[in-house]
């Protein structure tokens, strides 16, 4: 291939391709990226911690995996061990930590010959929907360098939007795909609960994945890590179908419910209205059915306990966390909402915590009562245009509630209810900025989520965005 840069313009598939046909090296892609991200990571601190030796000694190996996906690279967020690599979770609290083993998500990246470049940053364990650790400092969105890239997957997602990698790993406990993705122009989607291994921790509520620049991208990825492990706890799906496949089938004219805000409970910008607005014309336009819904959920009570699970699951991650490094969690090694979320969770009791489960289980039930009568559910991923950096710098429980009412309203429930979820691109406004618009399915539904984003992916085209950015970007690095 005589001019490497135009791999930037294709999707990571397409860049497997010309590897097969011998057009360009394993080795010359890793090169590539390992010098994007050398010259664009200064402006946009979204790698924390390169491997680059580590990925050119791989690609200079012989493969030897027979993967759709064998030998083009990906970064890893730093919630994620990767054997013997630093693992901070963002936090002073795991400094100078090295993972002893991979965990399933990696290891499963791995056997499929993904050659790993680094990890990205993230916030403190997770908990924000930016990326502003104090460890590791804010990462920037590729699109404004003055606003935040979203999170908690925010350096995954700025990573991607820029060109450094092609996709990136990524994990969602109450919208850390969706709302990066929204944020950076991505395509951002999250699994049905029991489409891959389930975490001991959040009250099952968290899933891996990643954010990629196209449809067929993420549902490649998503078959590498599909099925549990030989000791779930909860049944899984059968994983003889791919969801690669599903990209490439026409979906049946859908019944879309659409709320722009909650009927009411919350409130969008004027963008977001108009991102709103225009994907529900597009939907219209691909024959979809379309019709305002009034949706079967008691938004305050919905917010109040998934908060209140949120902080005590959280405050058993860091305990066992502080463990796991030997450190005593305590305002010297935790950032202050986090101590706060640790204090909370330790004094919360047992009725308040299983009275919080309980009630969010039931909220839970009455949303999914909707798709007796729709296919599927449109809403924004956030109420407003993405943030700028140090805006929502959070140092309490209160603040954080705020937020979730106020700044990303609509992607948690997914989360508690166990559904598929995803941010699809397509609106920027006139200084562009990004604004992505969620799809929820019933549980189980992932492929129907599939082929929608695939038919819209190809009635509104996105790609062509990234090649500006690109201009853009190259032009601020000179």
């Amino acid at each position: 291939m005589s001019d490497l840069n135009e791999l930037n313009k294709l999707d990571a598939l397409a860049q497997k391709d010309l590897i097969n046909r011998g057009e360009v090296s394993v080795g010359e892609v890793t090169n590539y990226y390992i010098e994007r991200i050398k010259m664009l990571n200064p402006m946009l601190n979204a790698v924390v911690h390169p491997m680059f030796d580590q990925a050119i000694s791989q690609s200079n190996e012989k493969q030897k995996v027979d993967h759709p996906l064998a030998g083009l690279p990906l970064l890893i967020k730093d919630l994620n061990p990767i054997a013997n690599e630093p693992f901070t979770n963002g936090s002073k609290l795991q400094e100078g930590f090295v993972a002893k083993e991979d965990d399933v998500f990696v290891q499963r990246y791995r056997e499929a010959g993904l050659n790993f470049l680094g990890k990205t940053n993230t916030p403190e364990f997770g908990f924000l929907p930016i990326t502003e650790p104090e460890l590791h400092g804010a990462a920037n969105n590729p699109w404004d360098l003055t606003r935040s890239p979203g999170g908690s997957s925010g350096g995954s997602a700025a990573a991607v939007a820029a060109g450094m990698v092609p996709f990136a790993h990524a994990n969602d406990g109450g919208g850390s795909i969706r709302m990066p993705a929204s944020t950076c122009g991505l395509f951002g989607f999250k699994p049905s609960r029991g489409q891959i291994p389930i975490s001991p921790y959040i009250n099952q509520i968290s899933v891996n994945h990643a954010v990629t620049r196209s449809v067929r991208d993420s549902a490649a990825l998503l078959d590498v890590i599909k099925g549990g492990t030989d000791l779930e706890l909860y049944p899984t799906y059968d994983t003889r179908k791919t969801f690669l496949t599903s990209t490439q089938e026409e979906p049946k004219a859908l019944r879309i419910g659409v709320t722009p805000n909650w009927n009411g409970q919350v409130t969008i910008d004027d963008e977001t209205e108009k991102a709103f607005d225009q994907m529900v014309r597009l939907l219209s336009d691909l024959g979809h059915e379309v019709e305002e819904v009034t949706v079967p959920m008691n938004f305050n009570s919905y917010t109040e306990n998934f908060i209140k699970i949120w902080a005590g699951s959280g405050a058993v991650a860091i305990d066992h966390l502080g463990k796991m490094t030997g450190q005593e969690p305590s305002m010297g090694n935790l950032e202050a909402l986090s101590y706060e979320i640790y204090k909370a969770g330790k004094q919360m009791t047992a009725f308040d915590y299983e009275e919080a489960r309980v009630m969010l289980q039931l909220e839970s039930k009455n949303f999914l009562s909707l798709y007796a009568q729709y296919d599927l559910l449109l809403t924004p991923v956030l109420n407003r245009v993405p943030v700028k950096t140090g805006e929502l710098k959070q140092e309490s429980i209160e603040a954080l509630t705020n937020n979730m009412v106020n700044y990303c309203s609509f992607t948690p429930i997914a989360n508690a209810t166990g559904q598929p979820a995803m941010s699809v691109p397509g609106y920027w406004t006139d200084d562009n900025v990004p604004i992505g618009m969620q799809f929820k399915a019933n549980v189980g539904e992932d492929y129907l989520l599939f082929q929608l984003a695939s038919q819209i992916e190809h009635a509104n085209p996105w790609f062509y965005k990234y090649e500006k950015l690109d201009e853009r970007l190259m032009q601020n690095a000179k």
